[in-house]
């Protein structure tokens, strides 16, 4: 079965597309080379998105699935649209050279030093050209040595620089200092300056690290959290928390996702790998209660304090793993009025999650993908769990590539395709057919910022405290 890079590519050159009218210096490398790294040197966003739409229904058609595919959500933003961007930091004998790289990954992928992307907002350029400038000076060597990724976070007003070195020692720090004071001085935009202590290597800004441990993050200059606003409500973030790239299209993947769901008085929304509280604290805002997950701890506590400024007082966060041993327990109330909304990383939910959830009967499940080549295995894995895809919604999420993020609505299914599997002793399926389960992970205490009445305790089940009261704050 062809992957639907390969349906994409092949309409793409098929195409007898205008080449789009670029900025001076735009998509051009240093020595005058056309960047071929994303589709923007060659097309306009409009024809791009038309020929994604239709490799989409193409590819749609090989999965054999009976639910029609909507069209294509454009992005508001075809090209500059990305808020969160990165270079990475090429040492050589001239020394240290900032530039694209494949963003794919591939193995020997190439890399490009161009003065300004064009799926990037144009004050990113600035940055990298004056971060470049510093590194080149006798007094940036110590940063240079050190450095792996140079990282620009933030919303289309504001920039957060992060700069992700493989050491953190005097020398560093003192050129880091000299380096963000140059920098914020010549570009106001610049409203915090952070260091990244990371020292995997590999094509991640922030590495390898497991998500669900703190990272070594010095603050430099101002802030360090990221300001965005989604659904008319304010969220501050870490500046190495997780976070959408295209900022333009939000509010659409929101307002979407409150269509389907349709939380209301009631019910209760489960919101698995919830981040820094995005849907908790919109689409959730509509529900009785809603229950908010997640593993990594600077993001969680991200996402109480975004609920506290927001007085959410129908939501409460939860630090946990997201396995079918830990969220057995967590997700045990649920009732056939109830919902569930997952956004897992790219490489999917872990074995039998998905199957756990299944177990408890929500009446509603919604899935993100951000992996189109992973959409026929999961929502298999929904179907054999006795769920059938109800609608399903492509946003145009990462435009000049060829990604593309896939929303997957669920309801149960009349008949389950297979009778009830047995049990684990946390509520998730288990049979011969099923993958093994993961041991337990220990848990951690979730934090309250809910002051409605919650269901009573299960054995197993997590212990709470009740945060501090509620603090005004920017919303």
């Amino acid at each position: 079965m062809e992957r639907f890079e390969q349906i994409f590519s092949r309409r793409l050159r098929a195409l007898r597309a205008v080449p789009p009218v670029l900025e001076p210096g735009e998509c051009r490398s240093s020595a005058s080379r056309t960047c071929t790294l994303c589709h923007a040197s060659a097309l306009e966003y409009s024809a791009e998105a038309a020929a994604r739409d239709d490799a989409l229904q193409e590819f749609w058609r090989t999965l054999r699935i009976r639910t029609p595919l909507r069209p294509l959500v454009r992005s508001p933003l075809g090209r500059q649209y990305r808020t969160t961007t990165k270079r990475k930091a090429f040492h050589g004998g001239r020394g240290v050279r900032l530039a694209l790289i494949d963003p794919a990954g591939n193995a020997g992928s190439r890399s490009m030093d161009v003065g300004r992307c064009a799926i990037e907002p144009s004050g990113h350029a600035a940055i990298y050209a004056k971060v470049q400038a510093s590194l080149e000076k006798p007094s940036g060597r110590p940063l240079a040595d050190a450095l792996r990724y140079v990282v620009v976070r933030g919303n289309y007003e504001e920039f957060t620089v992060l700069f992700t070195v493989d050491r953190i020692d005097g020398p560093l720090l003192k050129t880091a200092n000299s380096v963000s004071k140059g920098l914020t001085h010549a570009l106001p935009a610049v409203t915090g300056v952070l260091l990244f202590e990371d020292r995997s290597d590999g094509r991640y800004y922030l590495g390898t690290r497991n998500p669900s441990g703190r990272g070594g993050v010095r603050k430099i200059f101002g802030k360090g959290e990221v300001y965005a606003r989604y659904g008319g409500k304010g969220f501050l973030y870490p500046g190495t928390a997780f976070s959408q790239v295209n900022a333009s299209l939000v509010d659409q993947v929101v307002a979407t996702a409150s269509r389907l769901l349709q939380p209301g008085a009631g019910s209760t929304l489960y919101d698995l790998y919830c981040g820094y509280g995005l849907f908790s604290l919109t689409v959730g805002s509509a529900a009785a209660h809603c229950v908010g997950i997640e593993r990594s701890p600077e993001s969680l506590d991200a996402a109480i304090a975004n609920g506290r400024r927001q007085h959410a007082g129908n939501v409460r966060f939860i630090r946990s793993e997201i396995t079918p041993e830990s969220i057995g327990p967590l997700v045990a109330a649920a009732q056939p009025g109830d919902a569930v909304l997952l956004d897992p990383p790219r490489g999917g939910a872990a074995a039998g999650v998905l199957e756990c959830i299944a177990a408890r009967r929500p009446g509603r499940v919604l899935h993100l993908l951000c992996n189109i080549d992973l959409v026929g295995a999961e929502i298999q894995r929904w179907s054999k769990s006795g769920y059938a895809l109800a609608d399903a919604v492509p946003f145009d999420m990462f435009p000049g590539t060829d990604d593309v993020e896939i929303m997957a609505f669920l309801t149960p299914a009349a008949r389950p395709h297979h009778a009830p599997a047995k049990r684990s002793a946390s509520g998730a399926p288990r049979s011969s057919a099923d993958p093994a389960i993961p041991p337990a992970v220990p848990h951690q205490s979730p934090r309250n910022i809910r002051t409605a009445p919650r269901p009573a305790r299960r054995a197993g089940t997590q212990s709470t405290r009740q945060i501090p009261p509620r603090e005004p704050g920017r919303t």
